[in-house]
């Protein structure tokens, strides 16, 4: 008895790992919000019934497919470094590294990683997902850190870079192959490695030749009056990619909250797609707290430190409402139009958009952001707005917020000091 015993546990055990295997699969193809157990049941040959009796309801299902990700992700980050414990460390070894590690993450084939992504900016608040992401987060700052402590002064860009690499794994899944994403991502890679090795940061020629040739949209609510139908199709547009995400918008869904016609935005857009790319740039305009709207200057100078880093805390408050939250939003706003991207590439161009100008507010706004100490070159200013787009969906993932210390801390590390 107890030998049949063990042979049907272990029988439904190897089920459950194929369709787990399935499922990951699945996420890479259509997201988590498009997983559904009769498409599962059917990539696997089995009834949903069977799947149900192995994990319960579908968020059983997904606890599931979060753990078996974080387990493979951790054997990945052993098996990268174990690769490379004999390598060098140098300005030039150490870009290679990180491109290559970015490279082999936004690969289809790495389902573990498209698992991770999905969860970072999952609106599903399950209890299990917090501590599994802080625990995900860890192992990879630590990861990063233990290979880079192997050059004297090296391990403390550990964090830095492991943030760092959140958002920017989110832009190369979308746009990796894309000439001027390659160019500007290596850009900006070498700047942050410039930076671990003590070295001044070069001219920033790839993103401000990007910058040049770009047409950098306008706020679409502009001129609008607040109640109009039009500016409403849009704020209620915008709370749904806040919320939901980017692929959960449609015509009946925004028309039915506004109590209009589902033929109004054809009436006001050309098409839904378009419709869809203005809602994303409205809800960029509409939370952005005066401070960093560079479009308006305050007047009011510089900034001391201890300021600075306030003003920069209240960007990662989570859950926040107003113009509190900013870089929460805004990050899992790009993450999300990221996701969009890699299954409908008319996407690429908006997450395009978004990229090539990462740091552009906060260095054009340099005089009146950040303290008189720092000389933020246009490098450094878009190391510190990659990191705190990747501290800023991380924070919104496990409600651990950086607080205004830690950002100190941060800006000194990645933006130079004058003497």
């Amino acid at each position: 008895m107890h030998a049949a015993m063990t042979t049907i546990a272990s029988s439904r055990s190897l089920e459950a790992d194929r369709v787990v295997a399935a499922a990951m699969a699945l996420v890479t193809e259509v997201g988590l919000g498009g997983l559904t157990m009769r498409d599962l049941a059917q990539a696997v040959g089995k009834s949903t019934t069977v799947i149900v009796n192995l994990f319960g309801a579908k968020a059983g299902l997904i606890e599931a497919i979060a753990f078996r990700a974080f387990e493979q992700d951790e054997a990945y980050h052993e098996a990268f470094f174990a690769a490379v414990d004999d390598l060098a460390l140098s300005r030039d070894s150490l870009l290679a590294l990180t491109a290559r590690y970015l490279r082999e993450r936004a690969a289809s084939s790495a389902d573990f990683a498209r698992v991770w992504e999905e969860l970072l900016v999952s609106p599903d608040a399950a209890a299990f997902l917090p501590p599994l992401l802080r625990r995900w987060d860890l192992m990879r700052r630590d990861a990063w850190t233990a290979f880079l402590a192997r050059r004297p002064g090296l391990e403390a860009f550990g964090e830095a870079i492991s943030t760092y690499l959140i958002i920017e794994q989110f832009y190369v899944g979308a746009l990796g192959g894309s000439s001027d994403y390659e160019a500007i991502a290596a850009e900006g890679l070498g700047g942050l490695i410039d930076r671990a090795f003590g070295r001044p940061d070069d001219p920033a020629s790839a993103t401000e030749s990007y910058v040049d040739r770009m047409v950098i949209p306008k706020a679409p609510s502009d001129g609008l009056e607040p109640d109009s139908i039009k500016r409403r199709l849009l704020d209620v547009a915008a709370d749904q990619i806040l919320s939901g995400g980017v692929g959960i918008v449609t015509n009946r869904s925004v028309s039915t909250e506004v109590g209009t016609s589902t033929s109004t935005i054809a009436y006001h857009w050309a098409d839904m797609r378009r419709f869809v790319i203005d809602a994303v740039w409205h809800a960029v305009f509409r939370e952005m707290p005066r401070y960093l709207d560079y479009r308006h200057p305050l007047g009011a100078g510089p900034p001391d430190m201890q300021r600075w880093g306030e003003m920069m805390a209240l960007t990662l408050e989570t859950p926040a409402g107003g113009e509190r939250g900013f870089y929460v939003k805004y990050a899992r706003l790009i993450a999300q139009v990221c996701l969009q991207a890699r299954r409908d590439p008319s996407f690429q161009e908006l997450a395009m958009i978004l990229r090539g100008p990462e740091g552009g507010g906060n260095y054009t706004n340099r005089g009146e952001l950040w303290p008189p100490q720092f000389d933020l070159t246009r490098r450094a200013a878009t190391r510190f707005a990659l990191w705190i787009k990747g501290a800023a969906i991380m924070a919104a993932a496990t409600g651990d917020a950086p607080d205004a210390a830690r950002l100190q801390a941060v800006a000194k590390t990645l933006v130079t000091q004058r003497d």
